[in-house]
């Protein structure tokens, strides 16, 4: 490339005793298989001229040609090599740019021999989920800590052969990106794909194996069909298969398939207002939390922040060791002999779907306690499964008790929180009636907010029309008794404890087994 001037990728200059060329706009690396320049042409003093061809396209270079040739009165031979000659090294010089983009090397954390040894020693300790809340609170996720050990549960499931993928929920302004920035700190380099937002046909255009192994975290997903369906399909099967109709270079129409495999676990933020759970998606719908209380500690440790009382060496010290914590678990299968114990309470609705992200949860607290699980041996293939204790399936009833109660709610989740609001503040004024201005008096609503909320809890008979006139004060309404959860809520932890019981009888009586299976084999080898 000795004629070529790279001032930058956007501006190359050629020139040789002939002819100066300048592309402006540069070569683009994308489309190899031709290569549209815009190219300003100068000879001596003579005015230059501008063109913008394919030079890959034989007729047009020739035509380029002819015209240099009479425009500055050159032989064609001579016009002709200087030409051809600018084609080779612009398409040398491309072939460089496409060589070193594809050797990028991309960063992965890899922990030192002691620091894996120390994650070890953590994971096997008794108290790792309150370790983790711990360290999760001091790099600056405060007062979620249920969510926060769910989310960092669910990230952590990237290196295992069955990810789990989480729903972040809140309203705007509750701290939904923050979370998963700050958990997005705490992931070793080049585990995860961090987004702000995707749209509805990226994510079929990313490289076959971009994705894999990998977590994939979305800032703001958009409440669309269109972009909801192509993930729930790829962490359900781990596959992605669109085919389109396409235009070659000739102009002709063939079918393009594009496919794109990835085991990845996914954390996405949505708006909360939103019913996820009637899609019956196979994530789990975390819904943060936006009391008064959870306000006052986010400003407290806004202000210590501020005051310096944060250090930010510690921060970084605390995420490296979560770092090392989820580089320490090994890709190992889970086995989960108690599944065919495990019965979804009758109240919860999409059955199938409910049933199936119970079950991956359990293997989830599974996985993540390997190194305190019975590891059990394939003989034939020599592979390695981790048992599932009923701790484990304890564990997981415990934390996902709440979503079971939401999925068995014909209420959206904002919905719900409104009315037990609405009878708190019924109960409080000792009155059985209200009206839409005695809520805004009372709780700052948008109207047009307020007003889907009262229209959801009629559509459902939650409350009904009193009195009053939509034209003059508006209308009054009054509670019913179809709002009480309590029954459904009773059934569903009564079930659970029923499934918990058989559960832990049923390892009663395997560890028994397994006792005097081992007595019997020590007095035989006594014997002999």
């Amino acid at each position: 490339m000795k004629n070529l001037n790279i001032i930058n990728p956007h501006f190359i200059t050629y020139s040789d005793e002939l002819i100066t060329v300048d592309v402006l706009g540069g070569v683009d690396t994308a489309q190899v298989e031709r290569m549209f320049c815009t190219l300003r042409i100068g000879y001596k003093n003579y005015p230059p001229m501008r063109s913008t061809l394919d030079l890959y396209n034989d007729t047009q270079t020739e035509k380029l040609i002819r015209t240099v040739c009479e425009k500055y009165e050159l032989k064609l031979n001579e016009a002709s090599k200087s030409i051809h000659s600018l084609i080779l090294q612009l398409e040398e010089y491309r072939i460089n740019q496409l060589k070193y983009s594809s050797t990028k090397s991309i960063k992965t954390f890899v922990p030192t021999e002691a620091e894996k040894q120390n994650a070890v020693k953590t994971l096997k300790k008794k108290n790792l989920l309150q370790i983790i809340v711990d360290s999760l609170n001091a790099v600056g996720i405060i007062g979620e800590d249920e969510n926060a050990l769910i989310l960092f549960l669910s990230l952590s499931s990237h290196r295992s052969l069955n990810p789990f993928s989480v729903l972040c929920l809140a309203k705007s302004g509750i701290g939904k990106s923050y979370i998963l920035q700050k958990l997005a700190q705490c992931m070793p380099d080049g585990s995860y794909s961090f987004h702000t937002q995707i749209s509805e046909n990226a994510l079929y255009y990313f490289n076959s194996d971009e994705l894999q192994n990998k977590a994939l975290l979305i800032e703001d997903l958009d409440w669309t069909q269109q972009m909801l369906s192509p993930l729930a399909t790829l962490q359900s099967h781990g596959k992605l298969i669109k085919t389109r109709a396409t235009k070659d270079k000739d102009g002709m129409i063939h079918s393009t398939t594009f496919e794109v495999t990835g085991n990845l676990c996914m954390a996405a933020c949505a708006y909360s207002d939103k019913n996820y759970e009637e899609l019956s998606l196979p994530f789990l719908c975390l819904h943060l939390n936006h009391s008064h209380m959870q306000d006052l500690e986010i400003m407290d440790y806004q202000k210590r922040c501020k005051a310096g009382l944060i250090r930010s060496d510690e921060t970084e010290k605390i995420q490296h060791g979560l770092k090392c914590i989820m580089a320490a678990l090994e890709p190992v299968s889970v086995i989960n002999p108690f599944a065919p114990l495990i019965n979804l309470p009758a109240d919860v609705g999409h059955p199938r779907k409910s049933f199936l992200l119970l079950l991956n949860f359990i293997e989830l607290i599974t996985f993540f306690f390997q190194h305190q699980r019975e590891k059990i041996v394939d003989k034939k293939t020599g592979e390695v499964f981790v048992k599932t204790h009923p701790d484990d399936i304890e564990t997981a009833f415990r934390f996902l008790k709440n979503n079971l109660f939401r999925r068995a709610d014909e209420l959206s989740t904002s919905a719900r929180g409104f009315y037990h609001w609405l009878s708190q503040y019924l109960k409080e004024s000792k009155t059985d009636r209200f009206s839409a201005l005695d809520v805004r008096r009372a709780k700052r609503l948008h109207p047009r907010t307020l007003n889907r909320y009262l229209n959801e809890l009629k559509y459902f008979s939650y409350i009904q029309v009193a009195g009053g006139n939509q034209y003059r004060e508006g209308f009054l309404y009054k509670l019913t008794q179809m709002g009480d959860q309590s029954d459904i809520q009773s059934r569903i932890e009564t079930d659970l404890k029923a499934t918990i019981d058989k559960v832990k009888a049923e390892y009663e009586v395997q560890n028994s087994k397994t006792v005097r299976q081992n007595t019997v084999s020590d007095l035989k080898t006594q014997t002999v």
